[in-house]
């Protein structure tokens, strides 16, 4: 038998499969240091006064209309077929059994906690957190985010603060937003289609109360929590991996599904947490 032939040792197979495990595991735990570092850095930044001078300010009120009135349409569309699909059916079917006082406990559990801040971070993704892409990878393809290092001014400051603050709090209020449309349209087209005991506002009072106190703080941190991670992956993206940001056909892909991926992932945690 040759030497070529002879079995590996079972310590090279376990040392290949740690290899092959570990790899992308130790790649994974880096890249989220490296988003968590972007986001600390901006945090700090932006409590900082003399961080926010007129071309910082030009910049965030530039990302705040592209983040928050670009994506309205949408976000009011998708509210409006969400309600009457899911806050109908709810109102209809809870009042068929007698149990409309159910409503706004089981609307405030499924509509606001799990379905209106993700549905508003896709939307928000696909109108700002791509473009957001775009448009940093042709900086950074063009030269424009060396030039800026170049002249002793920080990227993150003046291209990161603006497009993250900007797309968390227009999170926020889409999220708003559309949590109001959907519970107004759902309530509507159940009062077109059948009767209800519901008038709009006792229905809407109906479902403040079921929030409790958890609710009024998992549904703004869900949202501001879910703008923030957009932004931030689409940035570090481009300034943490420059041969990704140099394949404009590659770069919009993976950095949609990072960017769900990461939305996802932020929904699930603060909803086990809180």
């Amino acid at each position: 038998m040759t030497a070529a032939a002879q079995p590996r040792p079972a310590g090279s197979t376990l040392r290949g499969v740690l290899a092959a495990v570990g790899a992308p595991t130790v790649a994974a735990a880096r890249w989220v240091a490296f988003v968590s570092g972007l986001g600390a850095a901006v945090l700090a930044a932006a409590l900082r006064p003399r961080s926010w001078r007129r071309p910082v300010r030009t910049a965030f009120h530039r990302a705040l209309h592209e983040a928050a009135v670009l994506p309205l349409g949408a976000v009011m569309v998708a509210a409006v077929l969400i309600g009457v699909r899911m806050v109908f059916q709810a109102l209809y079917w809870l009042g068929s059994v007698d149990q409309e006082s159910l409503a706004g406990t089981v609307l405030t559990t499924v509509l606001g906690r799990e379905v209106a801040p993700v549905v508003v971070g896709l939307l928000v993704i696909g109108r700002f957190g791509v473009r957001t892409l775009i448009v940093l990878g042709e900086h950074a393809r063009g030269g424009r985010i060396a030039a800026l290092d170049a002249q002793g001014i920080d990227p993150v400051l003046y291209l990161a603060l603006p497009r993250v603050l900007a797309s968390a709090l227009a999170t926020l209020c889409l999220t708003i937003l559309f949590t109001t449309a959907a519970l107004a349209a759902g309530w509507a087209f159940a009062l077109l289609l059948s009767p209800t005991a519901f008038g709009l506002f006792e229905f809407l009072a109906d479902v403040l109360r079921a929030m409790g106190a958890s609710n009024f703080v998992l549904l703004p941190l869900k949202a501001l929590s879910i703008g923030l991670v957009v932004a931030l992956v689409a940035v570090a993206i481009v300034l943490g991996a420059p041969a990704l940001a140099a394949e404009p056909a590659r770069l919009a892909p993976a950095g949609f599904g990072m960017m769900v991926l990461a939305t996802l992932a932020v929904s699930g945690i603060i909803s086990m947490v809180l």
